[in-house]
């Protein structure tokens, strides 16, 4: 899972940047395989992959803030006088970001956790829904076969990973095949969950999270989430099955 870069990286990166002399260069031209995309496209695609390296969108900067954001770079662009005297600005910037960003990480866990608490509280004791006495929630969508996973086993599974507003932040469907995970070593709602049903059994999990990634989150999921899983156990494996489990979404 690719990690984001600490704000305060930046810093550090502008100020080296800056102080190298960048030699002019023509542009070249593309080649074939990368014909099917404009040089605008992509440069666009650049900018927003560099936004993800650095994690902009874990701000929750405004317009107007990424307005500021692109005049800085092209002031550089044009060699143009930084913004600030980069000499006495950077230990404040780098201030600002860390402020910033464990700012917005509270009030993130503040909405997740009002937010989590009303959803499962509508869905207690309502019959469409089972629970475990862990808090996990679920819905058997189809059993499956008598051979069940324990804890240590290697299982094969298709899934699809959702927030409560329904945005998808993992699927194996979209990669095309199931993905082997060692039930003990992801999030605990798993662990849980998928022994509930039988190898070829069907099963939706909705997970407080205090059983997914707690107050922290991990990347594309943000703290105090609740999750919803889509599960299909594709095959059990066993405990002693060759090769490298995969992992979910934060699990290292």
């Amino acid at each position: 899972m690719k990690k984001s870069i600490p704000l305060i990286a930046i810093c550090v990166s502008v100020q080296a940047l800056w102080s190298q002399d960048a030699a002019s260069a023509k542009l070249p031209d593309l080649q074939p395989e990368v014909e099917q995309f404009t040089s605008m496209e992509l440069l666009e695609t650049w900018g927003f992959l560099l936004s993800e390296r650095f994690n902009l969108g874990g701000l929750d900067v405004t317009a107007s803030e990424v307005d500021a954001i692109a005049r800085g770079m092209k002031a550089y662009v044009n060699r143009e006088k930084a913004p600030t005297d980069l000499s006495k600005s950077i230990d404040p910037m780098q201030a600002y970001f860390v402020e910033r960003e464990e700012a917005v990480r509270k009030n993130h866990l503040e909405v997740n956790k009002l937010e989590e608490l009303e959803y499962f509280d509508e869905m207690f004791g309502q019959p469409d829904y089972q629970s475990l006495g862990t808090g996990l929630y679920f819905q058997i969508l189809e059993e499956g076969g008598e051979k069940r996973a324990e804890s240590k086993d290697r299982v094969r599974c298709h899934y699809r990973g959702t927030l409560l507003d329904g945005t998808e932040f993992d699927s194996s469907y979209d990669r095309g095949e199931p993905a082997e995970f060692v039930l003990n070593q992801v999030i605990q709602a798993w662990t849980q969950g998928v022994p509930l049903i039988g190898e070829g059994g069907r099963i939706k999990l909705f997970v407080p999270s205090k059983l997914g990634y707690g107050d922290e989150g991990t990347q594309g999921i943000p703290p105090a989430a609740a999750l919803i899983f889509d599960i299909e156990l594709v095959e059990i494996l066993g405990p002693d099955a060759p090769g490298t489990p995969q992992q979910l979404p934060g699990i290292q």
